[in-house]
């Protein structure tokens, strides 16, 4: 999959009026997402590829799904990945001081209806017992040499549906380097996503405009997408400047 991108700053005196025009031209409101992202480094050493770098490495004539696309790219250029943990349930963030809470008052309960002393263990099939809701992301450096008005990258996002995640990317040979958290806003117009938030140690907004190719092999596909953007951004005239932003900003490659 591709993703089609352009990018924004917005000064934090702005964010509400921004938000409010988006919401606008969205004729929708603003929802909350709060995600805990753990990077990974690969802990292999790095070897340079003779081959291209930069949207094609992974890429194959015929539509890959996710995995194949994260495996490809393991195999070639070494690549962070994020694991991301979405903590919005309902529109509502949960950071980590709450979760613990929720689950204690869970094992709390369950010890008093059956009497147990003992701190009770919660298989998957437990009713009580919430899924895993982590998603590996893979993002490529953006394409070089790109001639659209817009950012172009291969993406792939693998949901993580049972197990214990951690240990998957353990499997993987890569080893967990930093986490942090990243909160604010996302969108829908049409078939564009748009997400408004401040990363962190940022004193600025970062306002991101994203469409999703399925297959990045069909022009008419792409040039859709372009178009998408292109008019939103010409909405935008005037209230936010988004654009291609330097490559090396979006490079997720190991060094």
């Amino acid at each position: 999959m591709h993703e089609l991108l352009l990018h924004g700053a917005v000064p934090t005196n702005r964010h509400g009026q921004v938000l409010s025009i988006l919401a606008g031209i969205a004729a929708m409101q603003p929802q909350p997402f709060h995600e805990r992202r753990l990077i990974y480094k690969p802990t292999r050493p790095v070897t340079r590829p003779s081959m291209q770098v930069g949207g094609s490495q992974a890429v194959q004539s015929k539509q890959v799904n996710p995995m194949q696309t994260v495996q490809g790219a393991i195999q070639g250029d070494l690549f962070y990945l994020h694991l991301v943990e979405d903590l919005v349930v309902d529109g509502k963030g949960k950071g980590e001081i709450e979760r613990k809470r929720d689950e204690e008052k869970t094992m709390e309960s369950e010890m008093m209806d059956s009497g147990d002393q003992h701190q009770p263990s919660l298989p998957t099939s437990h009713p009580t017992a919430k899924p895993p809701n982590w998603t590996l992301q893979f993002r490529d450096i953006p394409e070089a040499g790109n001639r659209r008005p817009v950012t172009v990258r291969l993406i792939a996002d693998v949901p993580i549906t049972a197990g214990n995640a951690e240990a998957f990317m353990s499997a993987l040979e890569y080893t967990q380097t930093s986490t942090h958290h990243l909160h604010g806003r996302r969108l829908t117009h049409n078939a564009i996503s748009i997400l408004l938030f401040q990363p962190p140690s940022n004193p600025l907004y970062i306002l991101q405009l994203a469409v999703r190719v399925a297959d990045g092999t069909k022009p008419a596909l792409m040039d859709r997408g372009v178009k998408e953007l292109m008019a939103l951004k010409e909405q935008l005239k005037g209230v936010v400047d988004v654009d291609v932003v330097d490559r090396a900003v979006l490079d997720t490659r190991v060094r």
